[in-house]
């Protein structure tokens, strides 16, 4: 219960108290090695993906993402859907997005109330939705895109619990879990009907959104399907919150503030990029990853057999003392500034040809996102104490939501 509720602490107290490397028996993974030195993640995330399966570890999320996502996949079929979804998410395609998140944020911005505290991660998610919806699949009409907005929303609500039941077909039958297949069910009729509908039509070759290019690459719609709802509910949540977190942990340092908001007429201040790495570095939303081994390995010394699973603890990494120096635990974004920063040793989106997708998607949004908001609110925090984490699910977010509180419009 410790690992699924509170693995924020639970974990970095284990460190404490036995170093880089530990066995933890938790159901209803079984035996999990979690591993903080570099040096053996970097194996992990080097190591052969059909000995070191991602794959086999995300089981539970294949109910939600499908038997083709990226997710779900390992060795030779996992390169194969990989290599479509890098040629979707190019890096001309991303660039592109930032005047759309511009656009959106602005339209956001000017519906947050004034003169009250309120909590900034659900006008985020709102947000970080919107864009995801048209990113992927472009102008689809208001009314298109209030359905897809549903239908995310009830994806995302579903629980680790009700994954964990799905992976046992007899039961869905019953509810909840009879209601969490209709929601699926529902999205599904949603995504293929565009899906359809995109591929009938012959200017779809000239559109640049997420889905038409994943349909120029991809003759199989269901791995376009899978593909698509890989990326909603690995990017849209995740985005949500570490913005959130860079909020709080920016507002709540005076000094980063005052030199982020010198650099809001450059597009491309570097320290407003320390700033989002710095937030990603100390409020990680996703404390570990793991893959199980699909034949012994030796890793730190040990004997590892077949069937365990080995979890990088990425939270475990980023705040090691070993790595980082005395100050591990501060928000202090001027460290990306050196020369010498330990980049090796920063992984909150995995790594190895498992690194998420749309990692430099997420930090291009990330950035733009602050710019735009800074440059519209004169944004405060609701008290100057930290925010306390939480587990939400497999995420670690900010208990109150990152409370806020806007004297006054800038813009």
């Amino acid at each position: 219960m410790r690992l699924w509720k509170r693995r924020d602490r639970y974990l970095p107290a284990l460190h404490d108290r036995y170093g880089d490397i530990f066995t933890l028996r938790a159901e209803p993974a079984g035996v999990l090695v979690v591993v903080r030195d570099p040096d053996h993640i970097r194996q992990i995330f080097r190591g052969e993906s059909d000995v070191f399966e991602a794959g086999r570890a995300q089981a539970m999320m294949v109910p939600m993402v499908g038997h083709k996502s990226v997710l779900a996949l390992d060795g030779s079929e996992h390169e194969i859907q990989r290599k479509y979804m890098i040629r979707a998410l190019h890096t001309e395609q991303i660039q592109a997005v930032v005047a759309l998140v511009e656009e959106l944020t602005e339209r956001a911005v000017a519906d947050w109330p004034v003169g009250r505290v309120f909590p900034l991660l659900p006008r985020i998610e709102t947000l970080s939705l919107d864009i995801m919806i048209t990113a992927l699949f472009g102008d689809v009409g208001e009314a298109g895109s209030r359905e897809l907005a549903r239908a995310v929303r009830a994806i995302m609500e579903v629980r680790f619990f009700h994954l964990a039941m799905l992976l046992h077909p007899p039961m869905s039958r019953y509810w909840p879990w009879r209601r969490v297949i209709r929601e699926l069910d529902y999205a599904d009729t949603l995504i293929y009907r565009l899906i359809t509908e995109r591929r009938a039509n012959p200017a779809a070759a000239r559109r640049s959104d997420i889905l038409s290019q994943l349909l120029a690459a991809n003759p199989d719609d269901t791995s376009v399907r899978d593909g698509l709802v890989t990326l909603l509910t690995a990017g849209h949540q995740t985005s949500a919150i570490a913005l959130t977190w860079t909020f709080e942990r920016l507002l709540r340092h005076p000094d980063a503030l005052a030199r982020v908001r010198d650099g809001l007429d450059d597009p491309r201040d570097p320290y407003r990029t320390a700033v989002v790495k710095e937030a990603l570095r100390v409020r990680p939303p996703l404390y570990t990853v793991a893959r199980r081994l699909a034949e012994p390995v030796e890793l730190a010394g040990y004997r590892l057999p077949a069937g365990v699973f080995v979890a990088p603890s990425i939270g475990g990494l980023h705040s090691d003392t070993e790595v980082w120096g005395p100050d591990a635990a501060a928000f202090r974004p001027e460290r990306w500034l050196a020369p010498d920063v330990p980049q090796f040793a920063w992984i909150p989106f995995g790594g190895g040809d498992r690194r998420c997708l749309g990692a430099g998607f997420a930090q291009s949004e990330m950035e733009t996102v602050l710019r735009v908001v800074l440059r519209e609110v004169d944004l405060h925090p609701d008290r100057p104490s930290d925010e306390p984490a939480e587990m939400n699910n497999l995420l670690v977010v900010p208990k109150h939501g990152g409370r806020v509180r806007i004297p006054r419009r800038l813009a």
